[in-house]
């Protein structure tokens, strides 16, 4: 699948994953064929750096990118990174196979029915999903068109360069995390169904693809913030305390007697206990999984009655205890939680292992945006 936004520049060159979360940044240094990883970062995203998926103090951004360059100890300085989800439109459209600048014209033509602000203040790129070889001059095909305001680019191009970095791609947050399921996306008799779902901290995307091809992508407005608001909310609790309460006692079911006694509880135990636990996280639940079920419905009546052969979870949010088997259940879905490091070549001695696995979640797309900084650049 063709990337985004990716006329920035185009030089065969090796570059960084970069994503900007509300929450976290994270980057990644991969190098050579097979991918070998060769560094990486996590900080929290410094406060009032994001405001609604846009860079808000590109000054601070730039200052924190400094910091985790100095700490990968990288002399690379392009960079693949990606827009946030909240700021990014993706629609799929259909229009006529034509010459390229004839079909640019006609794609941005077709997509100004459905952006929400005036077409000459975005930055709009668009792929064909299907291949044009296929396809007889003049028929209609389907092409996923992905559209930003130019101020949210303006903005992050800024803060990149700022920290002296230089961007080549910037690309689709969910598109990037499925790169990193490429292997399991096709089998040698058939192409599966695959579900790929990135709870966010912002936002969570809802991704369908068969093999390859996109079938769709929703966003939904619930995420890790809103288990993180319920529990502020139930136990009193600011932000920063309610986050730290979710990460150690977050329970996305009420567990059995024998899984209680596994869990880790301090002399906190009374306070958060399962069933209270529980009771403050439900009506979010209750609410995500609705709107799961609501995508896949779309899903069932635009396509037809296919079933999901696979689903993989991902990001941040996604780490509440038990939330990966609740869903699997809700939805009668095989999931499990995506694995960026699966492809990836790992030096043992260089990297601790166990710590890599307890950071899958939140790789998945740096990961995924690393792996395109390896690849040749269309």
């Amino acid at each position: 699948m063709r990337d985004f936004f990716s006329g920035l520049l185009r030089p065969r060159v090796e570059a960084l994953g970069l994503e900007i979360g509300s929450a976290n940044i994270k980057m990644v240094e991969l190098s050579g064929t097979p991918p070998s990883l060769k560094a990486l970062s996590i900080r929290p995203t410094p406060p009032g750096v994001m405001r609604d998926g846009s860079v808000a103090e590109p000054g601070a951004l730039a200052d924190t990118l400094k910091e985790m360059l100095a700490e990968m100890r990288t002399r690379k300085r392009y960079v693949v990174t990606a827009a946030s989800n909240l700021a990014v439109i993706t629609r799929t459209l259909q229009v006529p196979k034509m010459p390229p600048k004839q079909m640019e014209e006609a794609v941005r033509w077709e997509a100004e029915r459905y952006i929400p602000f005036p077409i000459d203040e975005v930055v709009l790129d668009y792929a064909p999903l299907d291949p044009l070889e296929n396809i007889p001059e003049g028929e209609q095909m389907d092409v996923v068109v992905g559209a930003a305001r130019q101020e949210t680019i303006a903005s992050l191009v800024e803060s990149l360069k700022a920290a002296g970095l230089e961007p080549l791609v910037i690309d689709v947050k969910p598109f990037a995390g499925l790169r990193t399921l490429e292997p399991r996306l096709r089998t040698p008799d058939r192409e599966p169904i695959t579900l790929f779902l990135e709870i966010g901290a912002e936002s969570s995307a809802l991704v369908l693809t068969r093999g390859e091809r996109l079938l769709l992508n929703r966003i939904i407005q619930l995420s890790g913030k809103d288990f993180t608001a319920a529990i502020a909310k139930a136990f009193n609790l600011d932000v920063m305390a309610a986050e730290e309460a979710k990460k150690n006692y977050g329970l996305a079911t009420i567990p059995t007697e024998d899984e209680d006694l596994l869990l880790d509880f301090d002399a906190e135990r009374e306070r958060f206990n399962p069933a209270r636990m529980y009771d403050a996280i439900r009506p979010v639940l209750v609410e995500f999984t609705t709107e799961l079920r609501r995508s896949l419905e779309f899903f069932r009546v635009q396509m037809g009655d296919l079933g999901v052969d696979q689903g993989f979870v991902a990001g941040g949010g996604s780490k509440l205890r038990s939330l990966v088997p609740l869903l699997a259940d809700t939805l009668g879905i095989p999931l499990e939680m995506a694995d960026p490091w699966q492809d990836i070549q790992i030096d043992k001695n260089r990297f601790d292992l166990e710590h890599l696995r307890s950071l899958s979640a939140e790789f998945a797309v740096p990961v995924g945006l690393a792996l395109r900084g390896v690849n040749p650049l269309d």
